[in-house]
């Protein structure tokens, strides 16, 4: 599977707004073919493995600042790209569109950062909806909760009530399909 660079710098940049004191810690833990990508421009157009670019820094953030939890380090990386993706005007539009219109627009947009995925809203009803996403691998399942914290993000900022989003994990042999599934009151 292969990202968007502007999906690959929320990693970085997430180590540099909470931790900048550890930031080259962070760094040098990484392994070289990770390290090679994060230390040279990242492009937002250029593609670049999931692997490399974004589960094994999202694993390394996990062991140094959350005690291993690699779920709960995937969910913040996502909330902070769900800030820097909503900035200004995009801000006010997400505040003022229905949570349905939101991840319908979200799964289009997923679906243009990630290669070969595919991704779409497979239920849209009054208090929850369901995106499945589709065609990635077992190894990258971290992917799915940077995308939930993404949502759940998102979703707080357009509804500004209680809300659960939950990841359902589906392997077979080597492909890997994924619901997310937002309720909110």
């Amino acid at each position: 599977m292969e990202i968007k660079g502007s999906a690959v710098k929320a990693t970085p940049d997430f180590v540099k707004a909470n931790y900048i004191g550890r930031y080259s810690e962070w760094l040098k833990s990484l392994p070289p073919t990770s390290r090679e990508i994060l230390e040279k421009p990242i492009y937002a157009t250029t593609w670049y493995p999931l692997m490399e670019s974004v589960i094994i820094p999202t694993q390394k953030v996990a062991d140094l600042f959350y005690n291993g939890e690699h779920t709960k380090a995937a969910r913040e990386i996502g909330r902070f790209s769900s800030d820097i993706a909503l900035k200004g005007i995009y801000k006010i539009f997400v505040r003022i569109s229905s949570p349905q219109f939101v991840l319908s627009r979200a799964s289009s947009i997923f679906s243009t950062y990630y290669q070969p995925a595919d991704i779409k809203v497979i239920e849209s009803a009054d208090k929850k909806a369901v995106l499945l996403l589709d065609k990635f691998h077992p190894d990258e399942k971290l992917i799915m909760e940077r995308i939930a914290g993404w949502i759940e993000h998102t979703l707080e900022i357009t509804l500004k009530s209680p809300l659960t989003v939950e990841v359902e994990n589906i392997v077979k042999g080597n492909a890997l399909s994924a619901k997310i599934t937002a309720i909110w009151q």
